[in-house]
């Protein structure tokens, strides 16, 4: 599809849009009409108690959106949950550590802190007014690193990570690299084979405009057999379920039908904590963003939040968001200069049913714009026009 030709008809996929000047994806994605359709498509199967009908190939259209390999996908429920997933694998000792930066969303951080008591080192890198550099990383990655976790766009600032470069200097070093990729599927194109991480995570609730509570969780297919899962469900038994579930055997033991293998894809470490329904709902959205296409996606995203940026500037707010292209995706946070100021900029976006954030964190911040796909120039002018009258 040709975003700039078809606009209008991919604004009506969204129904906010008539009431509000909605460019806040990066925290709360506007819902897809299709997404609504598809959730209730299976609730109309299971009102005619159909308890099993044919689940879409959402694995499939995740896997496509990474540019990963279906075994390499599993779900998790948040964000949140899959950094608990790895960091429940990890058997970190003392004397190693952890490198996280100070941008880094909290979930990023917080999971990584319990092993202190192991005498497992935080390694925090500082940013430099919302800025890290490859060198950041080099300086604090050694051997004693045992997982970099950080956001591949950070969540303030709007910094977008060479997570390939990252990737390299870590694996140089033994360590893994978990990506939070939360504030980048969706606005920007991404292959998780040519950057090579070894756990990406995202979330369905921002940038993929649909429900939450369901998210990717991918691994690197050859780290499958190398870690365990701490936590246990029954499905990740494959042998198990190879042709009707146990139950349905008069020779059903709940010993002996599981104590076998676990499952040799990303399934393997699965927690059993997603519906069928969000399921459902999140391959909608996803077949759409991928009809859209990664690098189409991702050139319109780039043209909106190089638009802001410039009508920003203009206006003489500092912006923290970097200006080159390959450093920022669709996420600009700028600030007046006084918090106070800020706020009361937030309050009239508000008033004039223009949606954005405020968000702080690492000492950098502001107001927040997400400019999606179906974002359009006339938008941004609307929230330049604003906030330039707040200035006054």
């Amino acid at each position: 599809m040709d975003l700039d030709n078809n606009i209008t008809k991919v604004r009506e996929e969204f129904p906010i849009l008539k009431y509000k000047t909605y460019m806040n994806s990066a925290a709360h994605g506007p819902s897809m009409r299709r997404v609504w359709e598809a959730v209730k498509d299976f609730w109309s199967f299971r009102m005619k108690e159909d308890m099993n009908p044919i689940i879409p190939d959402a694995k499939g259209e995740a896997a496509k959106i990474i540019n990963a390999n279906e075994d390499e996908i599993t779900w998790c429920s948040r964000v949140t949950q899959g950094f608990n997933m790895v960091a429940s694998i990890m058997d970190l000792e003392n004397g190693e550590n952890v490198v996280v930066t100070d941008l880094g969303y909290p979930s990023n951080v917080f999971v990584w802190l319990p092993f202190r008591k192991k005498g497992v080192e935080i390694r925090r890198i500082e940013n430099r007014e919302g800025k890290i550099d490859i060198e950041d990383f080099e300086s604090v990655i050694d051997d004693n690193t045992r997982v970099v976790s950080l956001s591949r766009i950070e969540w303030t600032s709007g910094l977008r990570h060479d997570i390939k470069e990252i990737s390299a200097i870590a694996h140089e070093h033994g360590a893994l690299v978990v990506d939070d990729a939360y504030q980048a599927v969706g606005p920007i194109d991404i292959d998780v084979h040519k950057d090579n991480v070894d756990f990406l995570l995202t979330g369905s609730g921002k940038w993929l405009c649909c429900h939450p509570m369901i998210g990717i969780f991918y691994i690197r297919k050859d780290l499958i057999d190398r870690f365990e899962p701490t936590y246990r469900f029954y499905n990740q038994v494959e042998e198990a379920f190879k042709n009707q579930p146990p139950w349905t055997h008069p020779s059903s033991d709940n010993v002996i039908s599981y104590d076998k293998p676990l499952l040799k894809t990303a399934d393997k470490f699965y927690r059993g904590c997603v519906s069928k329904e969000a399921v459902w709902g999140f391959h909608s959205a996803l077949e759409y963003f991928n009809e859209i296409g990664g690098k189409q996606r991702e050139e319109r995203v780039l043209q909106l939040s190089e638009y802001l940026i410039d009508g920003l500037r203009e206006l003489g707010v500092k912006v923290n968001t970097p200006l080159e292209p390959n450093d920022r995706g669709g996420l600009v946070t700028y600030t007046t200069g006084k918090h106070n100021l800020n706020q009361e900029s937030h309050r009239r976006f508000k008033e004039e049913s223009i949606i954005v954030a405020l968000r702080y964190s690492g000492g950098i911040g502001g107001i927040r714009v997400a400019t999606n796909f179906f974002n359009t120039e006339e938008d941004i002018d609307r929230l330049l026009n604003v906030q330039e009258r707040v200035l006054r």
